[in-house]
């Protein structure tokens, strides 16, 4: 149990950790890892739902979605550029999830095994959301969504209504 409240405090450390990669276009004060990791943990879920129309598919997509990032409470968001450079002896999310109990950790590691495309297409999209909205102040953040692949037909179809929407479309209902 002691390690699971380590843990625990361990992962608030992503609400301080920026998403570096903004950083790069200029972008100032940007998304934190724990803000990226809530909207990819929920796109996770629909683009799971809509693929299989299995809830418990949905639900367990969501966790992963949450934790997929987790690792980088210890190595922080390096950005593509970074990681040419610094090479990680063994991921930091292996450690992590060895703090976790044991059939927990095997019940999230078969989940990843089944579920983890769903959730690289929800990391790519949350990423198109997000250069969408800072790309008004900051044109260059569309710099990072130029070589986006999506692997499901769900997350295609989404990044296409992505691309022609107005991100602050709550303004119609003012």
């Amino acid at each position: 149990m002691e390690n699971l409240v380590k843990l625990m405090f361990e992962l608030g450390t992503l609400k301080l950790i920026p998403r570096s990669g903004w950083f790069k276009v200029g972008i100032k004060n940007p998304e934190s890892v724990a803000e990226h990791s809530f909207r990819t943990a929920f796109i996770s879920a629909l683009i799971t739902y809509l693929e299989t129309k299995d809830f418990d598919k949905a639900c367990r997509a969501c966790l992963l979605g949450l934790i997929h990032d987790m690792g980088e409470s210890r190595s922080l968001d390096l950005h593509k550029l970074a990681r040419r450079y610094v090479k990680l002896e063994k991921e930091p999310l292996e450690d992590q999830l060895k703090m976790l109990p044991e059939d927990f950790k095997e019940k999230l590691e078969e989940s990843m095994n089944e579920l983890m495309d769903f959730v690289k297409d929800a990391d790519q999209m949350e990423l198109l959301l997000q250069s969408k909205e800072y790309s008004e102040s900051y044109p260059s953040a569309k710099l990072y969504t130029k070589n986006l692949k999506f692997k499901t037909e769900t997350a295609k179809k989404l990044a296409e209504i992505v691309e022609k929407s107005d991100w602050r479309w709550w303004l119609e209902l003012e």
